[in-house]
């Protein structure tokens, strides 16, 4: 496993200046985004300053249309890609392509960026997790954004490989756990 080490600028940046910005309401106070669970990015000792600019400049879009890219391609535990994906092999290895790390499990991802508390608030490119109130053991991308708290997600099926899923079928419905935001953008 890499040394890691917390950018405190980052993650100020993140956690006190954005938070307004990400909640569209001006203030922390009004926003639907929870301050208190922001955790901060961490980063390899060896992050470039391009990967930190990516943080910032890669758009949710950007990340669906390399995401589009694999649809199709077979789930298989365990695998990153290219050719096999598991739910969060998948997501790392999206964000990745675009110069963005993520940690290797959906509950390591779950505790990256930013809590997004409402699902009326999620964005094209949010990480959107699924499980027990126990545990999240399932990740993926929000694709589209439909309005009222609906979207679809593309992420790895174990039945049906990369794929896109509507929020509203029951099996996710009913095991939603949040979306956290990983993008500035």
């Amino acid at each position: 496993m890499q040394i890691k080490k917390l950018v405190t600028i980052a993650s100020m940046f993140v956690a006190f200046a954005v938070t307004p910005v990400f909640a569209g309401t001006g203030t922390p106070e009004n926003s639907s985004v929870n301050t208190e669970d922001v955790i901060p990015y961490i980063l390899p000792d060896e992050m470039e300053h391009s990967e930190l600019e990516a943080l910032f400049n890669v758009t949710g879009s950007q990340i669906i249309e390399k995401a589009k890219d694999y649809i199709g391609r077979p789930y298989r535990r365990g695998c990153m890609g290219p050719y096999a994906f598991d739910c969060s092999g998948f997501t790392s290895f999206v964000y990745q392509s675009l110069n963005i790390r993520l940690g290797r499990s959906s509950r390591d991802q779950w505790r990256e960026g930013l809590a997004i508390n409402d699902r009326d608030d999620v964005h094209v490119g949010d990480l959107v997790f699924f499980g027990s109130s126990a545990r999240i053991n399932h990740v993926g991308i929000v694709a589209e954004v439909e309005g009222n708290g609906d979207f679809k997600f593309i992420h790895a099926s174990c039945s049906n490989g990369i794929t896109i899923s509507d929020i509203n079928e029951n099996y996710y419905d009913n095991r939603y756990q949040g979306a956290r935001r990983i993008l500035n953008n």
